[in-house]
């Protein structure tokens, strides 16, 4: 009886007579694709010029910036916001926020100031809160305060209006956050209400980190790359 030959297997698709042995070994498989790119002489000339263009790039980009300076802390302060809460900078705990001083019934720079920020608020980022404090606190109510904010286009739900008992507010700006009040006429004289116009960076320690001239286009560029270099 003849012995079956493993060499051999029938095809049904094969004529009679005919058989078709089992392939070979597997061919030889061609390189990847990545493999063939990164053995081309190509590959390793661009890759030696990049690491030989790291130096100039840092040169040309210079040094890193060093961390904002600490310039003070915040006062600890309790005053009433446009709401009728109160509201004292704990509230800000962790959070970076800028402060400005105006007062409702300011004839000139206070409402530019406030429409300023308005504009300026988008670029400083959902994180950045903004706190306005009144330098007239006998006269700016939370209703007073409410109502100037509406007029002129501050009315994010972070940024606060606050006012407070007069010699509370004078002691908190003009020794905390160093910003001069001085109101040498009567009471009712606004016109002898003069004020400090920078604006105040405080990192979410509630440290003092920057001033901003808040009528200097160039400083208030300034203020906004210096809130994203806060931790």
């Amino acid at each position: 009886m003849a012995l079956f030959d493993a060499r051999f297997a029938f095809d049904a698709a094969v004529p009679a007579g005919y058989c078709t042995a089992p392939p070979e070994d597997k061919m030889e498989q061609s390189p990847s694709p990545a493999l063939r790119a990164i053995s081309h002489p190509a590959f390793w000339t661009l890759f030696l010029a990049a690491i030989l263009a790291l130096p100039l790039l840092r040169q040309a980009l210079g040094p890193p910036a060093p961390p904002l300076p600490v310039l003070g802390t915040v006062p600890a302060f309790r005053f009433t916001d446009q709401n009728g809460t109160a509201f004292g900078p704990e509230a800000l705990a962790g959070k970076p926020w800028v402060a400005d001083f105006v007062f409702t019934r300011c004839p000139s720079v206070c409402p530019l100031m406030t429409e300023g920020l308005a504009a300026l608020q988008p670029r400083l980022g959902e994180r950045v809160h903004l706190v306005s404090v009144s330098v007239d606190p006998d006269f700016d109510t939370p209703e007073r305060l409410r109502a100037f904010a509406a007029e002129h286009g501050a009315t994010s739900p972070r940024w606060h209006f606050l006012t407070g008992d007069t010699a509370s507010v004078q002691r908190a700006v003009t020794e905390g956050f160093k910003i001069s009040v001085v109101h040498e006429g009567a009471a009712d004289d606004v016109l002898t209400l003069i004020h400090g116009v920078h604006l105040v960076l405080v990192d979410g320690q509630g440290r003092i980190r920057g001033y901003y001239d808040s009528a200097d286009a160039a400083a208030l560029e300034r203020l906004v790359r210096d809130v994203r270099r806060l931790d």
